[in-house]
């Protein structure tokens, strides 16, 4: 192949291997967090500069300002390393020009995080995160969220990675409570909670909760919702909200782009809330759509899910309340609206 052929392809097919590098690094990632549980000491030490990382920015989205150098040299020097190191595999199965496009691609996103120290659009103070928006693409909100759950949001530019690790809706210690009578969902889905770790917690205020999690016909839910988005308009984080119910409209759609709340809409068939059997399979079926991204779920099998997610995506969204179409979070906080 001529040299000025294989020149062009490879600055065609550059953004494609700078983001394949991207998802190889976000693999690396989702690995050091796994080292950093680990039991073993040496384990534990070989991903240490990544800890410093999140020293730098803290689960309560704090930044210490003090370990600014250190995170250069802890966290943003090795990734730059660990894609050219991705770069340098592409060298060996592609000819010269894709992996010097690549390298220069890498390049130039590394130097514009250095010269922003560190501050790129993924790390930057929050003062009231705004919920992310369901799609492929991590925006900065979502990423944020890792530094909240170091444990899941590990994805960079797409979801591919939290997608196979079940790295999108975090279990473990968070505090959920299902406001509902008892049904077989119900106490399925309780039962699944738990045993992932999840705090149920069955009294108290909404202030202190991570997850609501509500059952009914979706225009009976949003005095629920709304008062619990109301409740927690002051904490930094934003609240979540599952919502089953046995069949989706434009309100659950509208709360889908809703920056106030993070809403996941789970649809029952009638098996799953009438059977013992069927509830355990949709319990087990919605917290591992959940835990890979899905924001819609249905309860039954792939192909009801797939004609489901169809239906819900042409449907016109149906906002509860002026609130809802707010631009950022931070304005509800003067009106608690």
């Amino acid at each position: 192949m001529a040299l000025w052929l294989e020149i062009a392809l490879a600055l065609l097919c550059g953004p494609v291997l700078w983001l394949a590098g991207a998802i190889f690094f976000d693999f690396v990632h989702w690995v050091l967090h796994a080292l950093l549980r680990s039991r073993y000491a040496a384990a534990r030490a070989l991903a240490w500069p990544h800890a410093v990382h999140h020293q730098w920015i803290d689960t309560d989205l704090e930044l210490q300002w003090r370990l600014q150098k250190r995170n250069i040299l802890c966290h943003i020097v090795p990734e730059y390393l660990t894609q050219l190191g991705f770069t340098a595999g592409v060298a060996l199965v592609l000819p010269w020009p894709f992996a010097a496009v690549l390298a220069a691609l890498q390049t130039l996103v590394f130097a514009g995080i250095l010269s922003q120290r560190g501050l790129d659009p993924n790390h930057r103070p929050v003062d009231l995160l705004d919920a992310y928006r369901p799609g492929f693409v991590p925006l900065p909100a979502y990423h944020a969220l890792h530094h909240a759950y170091p444990d899941a949001y590990y994805s960079s530019y797409t979801k591919l990675i939290d997608g196979l690790v079940g790295g999108c809706a975090p279990l473990r210690g968070r505090r959920f409570r299902l406001q509902a009578s008892e049904s077989a969902f119900r106490a399925a889905l309780e039962g699944e909670l738990r045993a992932r770790g999840a705090e149920l917690i069955e009294s108290g205020g909404r202030a202190e909760l991570e997850v609501l999690v509500v059952f009914g016909r979706e225009a009976d839910l949003v005095p629920e919702v709304e008062a619990f988005i109301a409740a927690t308009r002051l904490r930094r984080l934003p609240p979540e909200v599952w919502a089953c119910v046995p069949e989706a409209g434009g309100i659950a759609r509208s709360y889908h782009a809703d920056v106030r709340v993070g809403f996941r809409t789970i649809e029952l068939d009638a098996r799953a809330q009438t059977s013992a059997d069927a509830a355990l399979r949709a319990s087990r079926r919605a917290i591992s759509r959940a835990r890979r991204g899905f924001h819609y779920v249905h309860s039954g099998t792939p192909a009801e899910m797939l004609r489901g997610w169809r239906r819900f995506r042409a449907l016109e969204s149906e906002p509860p309340a002026p609130a809802a179409r707010l631009r950022h979070r931070v304005e509800v906080r003067a009106g608690g609206l």
